[in-house]
């Protein structure tokens, strides 16, 4: 090479060199200005709260602009990104981070523009909606926003992210996605797609079977129907696959290739059926396998399976409620499992003792409840799992006495509740499990004392309920559980004084219901429990005046009790009670107006069958929480305060049996959610008319206005309204209930004069009962709309007209009653096709014509007919001719006679009259009495 080219080639070289170090030591870009700008007021929009979640760690209150060559450098802050070159914001990392408030459209978040991963999970976005400017952030390949409270609809911008890898939107229970198949279509890039808890209600699209790309899934809980594409699981790189809790959802499992890199498999709670392929075994990456509760038909791939078959990575296994009959032999080497539940299947006999081979020794979690098991083989060695924490054995066939001696130390959670136990073997002392913090020995056969010395300190929670214990062994000292929480011994048969002074300071939970205790050694004013949240004393013989519970008390129930005197006005303070049930008691006195300060966090307020007089308070704060209030059978007076149209989550109102004064509450239709309305057996008192309010009620299930004096006609325009009752069947059995407090409602019903205590209410239970007022007129058409209902009640009032043969449509009608009235006409005959109905009434009325002929009208007792001179037919003894007295009241059913129309005039003016008489006598008598006397010459 000539010298001139050796010298330009090594200038060069160190020119390269030179500028190669020049690049390497200059200082990175400082972030741009206007994004600096941008998220310090991101920042600003937002409250820093440390309760937004308890570990949440607030990462923007340290940023800070510092001024330096009069630029701020934001890519220092925690939680932001920058880029290296360009020093542009190219992610921003805020989960966790205390956030409170909302993001709105306007955000300077949506400024920056070159963002490509927005972490801001575990927030509280207090139900916002995300913007549709968020389609600005064209850039993003990275998005989560679970845990966030987000709400309303996902935006359509949101899936013209082309450029996303991963969408995390999980745990938004308020948030909607219409459809997937729209969500994903544009977005063909994506890795990772987390919507578990978000409402989709849709079906899960063919088109992600394309997505080769695909590594995770997670759509739980989302309510997926239809079924689930088959090609998803063999997709060459997906490796969580997560769809379990949608019920809805149907499918198959395929055969599965050797070259399947699944890692997790859930689908508990889906619609599965088909068999379970062999080649599931060909999953050997699995760590994770879940199939709870499906409807496979076959399962002989799990149970005739060798003991060669095995997952190698396996550590949770889920094969509850899958018709398994035995322990599955394929589990005799699964040595890595951490958590094995095969709960809810048909495995009888005693547990095998190869399931006791120290290859189990990862595991933590074994949950075998709900089976047919009797114990365990070679019942004399510990069980080598040296790291087991939670043992279920809960509904089984265990009995005598437990062997202690098998459960290996490290154990903290055991539950044997539902078996025919009758105690522990050896069981002198001390359980030999110094971890252990849970017992559950609910509904077994322990009887007599409890030996308190065998439960070690460190229990917590000791769930002894449905049992025969009459109390504790050695019973005079504090009991020796520093860090007991939890003391359930409901339904036993504790009897005399409760020992306050024995319950440790560190006590939450007490439950002491259906004993029979009847007060408290050493009883004070207030409770020594300042931790307590929850006492349950219910069903007892316990009398004196109500113990008060500390501030801390959640729930305070003591119904069915012999309780006495006034409530304590210190029960207002209790600022964090949602639930105060004191029915069924004897207690006197009225009801403290300060009781309406609690209606803010009161969810429930039970009083029922008190003799508490007074009237009740009128000043029920805006914002009252109120769901139940229950004042049933008490003395109380005055009128129905207006005020408690500020409970708008009310769902339960029982006045019933008082002595209330008033007219039709007014306000009643600014009630949305109200479900039971009870004015039984008051003084209620005028017509019910055209109502110039909102009478929706559109939730009404059961309302009872019997036994007052309202007159008028029948509510005929809020009939129409009460939707609920339009409504034929329900999904599913179930009983209606306070969700908040878990408190089921309970009513009194009159049925054919028999009063009939329902304490549990079937949640499609529809009821109208207005029987023993005043009402007249005729029976509108329009109540044949409302063909939910079961019982309808109009008996005893002065209702004329024909019964309309609407009532046909109610379908599911089990009791009518009309009796007492002056219809007439004949039975209509479609009537007979209610064949659910038992109770027929139509006694004491000017009915005419056959009774019709049908299954049900033949089994009802002549009672049901009586005075009623123009019926015939079965099964009454009166057969029908073809002569029969002409109905009263016809109409214009042919020409009447002068004669006849004379008598009604004259009968019609002599009822009058009389009528008319008595009220203004009685009113003269009263009011003029001396008047009276001397004129009428009548002694006092």
């Amino acid at each position: 090479m000539p010298t001139c080219f050796r010298f330009l080639f090594s200038d060069l070289l160190v020119l390269f060199l030179l500028l190669l170090t020049a690049s390497l030591s200059s200082p990175q870009p400082f972030c741009h200005q206007d994004e600096s700008l941008a998220l310090m007021q991101f920042k600003d929009s937002f409250i820093i709260n440390n309760d937004t979640f308890p570990s949440c760690y607030p990462k923007a209150t340290s940023w800070r602009v510092e001024a330096e060559h009069g630029r701020s450098d934001c890519c220092s802050w925690d939680g932001v990104e920058c880029d290296p070159h360009t020093g542009h914001v190219i992610g921003l990392d805020l989960s966790d981070s205390c956030l409170y408030g909302s993001i709105n459209s306007n955000s300077s978040l949506f400024r920056l523009s070159h963002l490509r991963s927005l972490n801001l999970a575990l927030n509280d976005f207090n139900y916002s909606k995300i913007p549709s400017t968020i389609g600005n952030l064209s850039w993003l390949t990275y998005l989560n926003l679970s845990h966030s409270y987000i709400s309303e609809e996902v935006p359509s911008e949101v899936s013209h992210l082309s450029k996303l890898s991963s969408l995390d939107l999980s745990s938004n229970s308020n948030l909607i996605i219409g459809s997937l198949t729209r969500l994903v279509q544009n977005l063909t890039r994506l890795e990772e797609i987390v919507l578990s808890g978000v409402m989709i209600s849709s079906i899960v699209p063919e088109s992600l079977a394309n997505s080769s790309s695909l590594k995770t899934l997670k759509l739980e809980g989302c309510g997926l129907y239809g079924e689930f594409p088959t090609r998803i699981f063999q997709l060459p790189q997906l490796r969580d696959l997560w769809i379990g809790t949608n019920e809805d959802l149907t499918g198959q499992l395929p055969e599965f290739h050797s070259s399947n890199v699944l890692q997790a498999l859930s689908l508990s709670y889906t619609s599965f059926s088909g068999s379970i392929p062999n080649s599931l075994w060909n999953l050997t990456q699995l760590t994770i396998l879940d199939l709870i509760g499906n409807s496979f038909d076959n399962s002989s791939c799990l149970t005739k399976a060798s003991s060669n078959h095995t997952f190698p990575h396996l550590q949770y296994l889920g094969l509850s409620s899958l018709n398994l009959t035995k322990f599955p032999n394929f589990l005799r080497n699964q040595n890595k499992l951490v958590q094995l539940d095969l709960s809810e299947n048909n495995i009888q006999g005693i547990i095998p003792k190869w399931m006791f081979n120290a290859s189990k020794e990862n595991l933590q979690d074994l949950y075998l409840s709900y089976n047919l098991l009797t114990g365990f083989e070679n019942s004399r060695d510990v069980l080598p799992w040296p790291n087991l924490l939670r043992l279920d054995l809960e509904n089984n066939r265990l009995q005598g006495s437990f062997p202690i001696s098998q459960i290996p130390p490290s154990i903290q959670e055991l539950y044997l509740s539902n078996n025919l136990l009758t105690g522990f073997k050896n069981s002198r002392d001390v359980l030999p499990w110094p971890n252990l913090q849970l017992l559950d020995l609910e509904n077994n056969r322990l009887q007599g004392l409890f030996p308190i010395s065998q439960i070690p300190p460190s229990i917590q929670d000791l769930v002894l309920s449905n049992n025969l214990l009459t109390g504790f062994e050695n019973s005079r000292d504090v009991l020796p559980w520093p860090n007991l929480r939890m003391l359930d011994l409901e339904n036993n048969r504790l009897q005399g004084s409760f020992p306050i002074s024995q319950i440790p300071p560190s006590i939450e939970y007490l439950y002491l219901s259906n004993n029979f205790l009847t007060g408290f050694e050493d009883s004070r004013d207030v409770l020594p429990w300042p931790n307590l949240r929850m006492l349950d004393l219910e069903n007892n013989s316990l009398q004196g005046s109500l113990p008060i519970p500390p501030p801390s008390v959640l729930i305070y129930q003591v119904s069915k009790n012999a309780f006495t005197g006034e409530i304590s006005p210190l029960f207002c303070n209790l600022s964090s009670l949602y639930v105060l049930d004191l029915s069924y008691n004897n207690l006197s006195g009225k009801l403290h107006p300060c009781f309406c300060n609690l209606s803010q966090s009161l969810t429930t307020l039970e009083l029922r069958s008190n003799n508490i007089g007074g009237t009740i308070p009128d000043a029920w704060a805006k914002g009252c929480s109120l769901s139940i209030i229950d004042l049933n059978h008490n003395q109380l007076q005055g009128r129905l305060p207006r005020s408690l149209a500020n409970c708008k989550e009310l769902v339960y109102l029982d006045v019933g049996y008082n002595k209330i004064h008033d007219t039709f509450p007014l306000w009643l239709g600014t009630l949305p959610e109200l479900k039971i309305f009870i004015l039984r057996s008051n003084g209620f008192y005028g017509a019910i008319r055209n109502i110039q309010i909102n009478c929706t009620l559109s939730n009404l299930h059961i309302i009872d206005l019997s036994h007052n004096n309202f007159s008028g006609d029948l509510p005929a325009k809020c009939f129409q309204q009460w939707n609920t009752m339009k409504l034929f069947g329900a999904k599913e059995f179930q009983y209606m209930r306070d969700y908040n407090s878990g408190i089921l409602y309970s009513i009194s019903l009159t049925t054919k004069g028999i009063e009939l205590e329902y304490e549990k209410i079937q949640d499609e239970l529809i009821v109208i009962d207005l029987s023993c007022n005043k009402f007249e007129g005729e029976i509108p058409e329009v109540v044949g709309n409302l063909k939910g209902l079961h019982i309808l009640n109009f008996s005893n009032n002065a209702l004329s007209g024909r019964i309309p043969s609407s009532l046909a449509n109610l379908t599911g009608l089990e009791s009518l009653d009309l009796s007492q009235n002056k219809l007439f006409g004949e039975i209509p005959p479609q009537l007979a096709q209610l064949t659910f109905l038992e109770i027929f009434e139509v006694f004491n009325n000017c009915l005419t014509g056959p009774i019709p002929h049908g299954s049900q009208f033949e089994r009802f007792p002549n009672s049901s007919f009586n005075g009623n001179p123009g019926l015939c037919g079965m099964p009454l003894s009166k057969a029908c001719g073809d002569s029969l007295p002409k109905p009263p009241y016809e109409g214009n059913q042919g020409l009447v006679s002068p004669f006849e129309f004379g008598w009604k005039v004259v009968a019609i003016g002599y009822g009058c009259g009389f009528v008319i008489g008595i009220v203004i006598g009685q009113w003269v008598i009263a009011r003029k009495q001396d008047w009276f006397v001397n004129t009428f010459r009548i002694k006092k």
